[in-house]
């Protein structure tokens, strides 16, 4: 299936899969957000930066979403990366489940940018089998 015709549906699980990989975990994530990923055992725990990104440039990018963070200072839990549809308004925050019963503070998102590719959104683009992102 070329990427071109692969729907946010697919692209989803495809990465939900792969935050169940060590090595995708051990190549993506940082050392802080790798021991909280083992400590509760939520594979999406600290993915939510590189997951947005790589949906957000797989599926229309700046025409299709807002990327949205909340800092590390307005929360105590730690910065959070979502993305909201531009068309819908809808939140999509495939990395919710990190948080468990916890309502996230979306209210305190601000709306950004991605610039360049992140390296670890491509690394987890390739692992996850959705290819090289630009």
């Amino acid at each position: 299936m070329s990427l071109l015709n692969m729907n946010l549906e697919e692209i989803i699980s495809k990465l939900k899969e792969a935050f169940t990989q060590d090595e995708v975990k051990s190549r993506v994530l940082n050392q802080e957000w790798r021991a909280r990923n083992q400590d509760n055992g939520i594979d999406s725990t600290g993915f939510c930066y590189a997951a947005s990104e790589v949906i957000y440039r797989l599926d229309g990018g700046k025409q299709n979403w807002k990327k949205v963070s909340i800092s590390e200072q307005d929360w105590n839990l730690g910065g959070h990366c979502y993305l909201i549809n531009k068309q819908t308004n809808e939140i999509l925050d495939i990395t919710s489940d990190q948080y468990g019963n916890i309502i996230i503070p979306y209210e305190l998102g601000r709306a950004g940018g991605f610039r360049q590719v992140s390296g670890k959104a491509r690394i987890l683009s390739i692992l996850a089998g959705l290819g090289e992102i630009e």
